[in-house]
């Protein structure tokens, strides 16, 4: 039984489809919380933050293809980015299919 899954979990893994990174898109002030997916040639999940002396900060959350170093970071302005699905929120509800697959077979051969 225990090879079965041993056999059974790469082909789990191997037979789901490719899909588009799916990110949160907003700009400015407002809800940040959208969705979207992103093109073939996105890679990233980008933040931008944008705080000029006296106003209110500005938020931008968008696909990217390329991720900012952290040189192009100012005293007004911050860049982060990421690379799983919908890592651009504020809270971090992320969790990998593969990695609780992987436990679930730990628990399980370790009976």
């Amino acid at each position: 039984m225990r090879t079965y899954l041993l056999w059974l979990l790469p082909l789990i893994l191997m037979g789901s489809t490719a899909q588009a990174l799916k990110c949160h898109e907003c700009n400015a002030i407002g809800n940040c919380y959208n969705p979207t997916s992103c093109n073939s040639i996105s890679r990233y999940c980008l933040t931008s933050w944008y705080a000029p002396p006296g106003q209110q900060t500005t938020v931008t959350k968008t696909c990217a293809f390329t991720c900012p170093d952290a040189h192009q970071n100012t005293s007004n302005s911050k860049a982060s980015c990421c690379n799983t699905d919908l890592c651009n929120s504020t809270v971090s509800l992320h969790a990998s299919w593969a990695l609780l697959i992987l436990s679930i077979c730990f628990i399980y051969l370790n009976r």
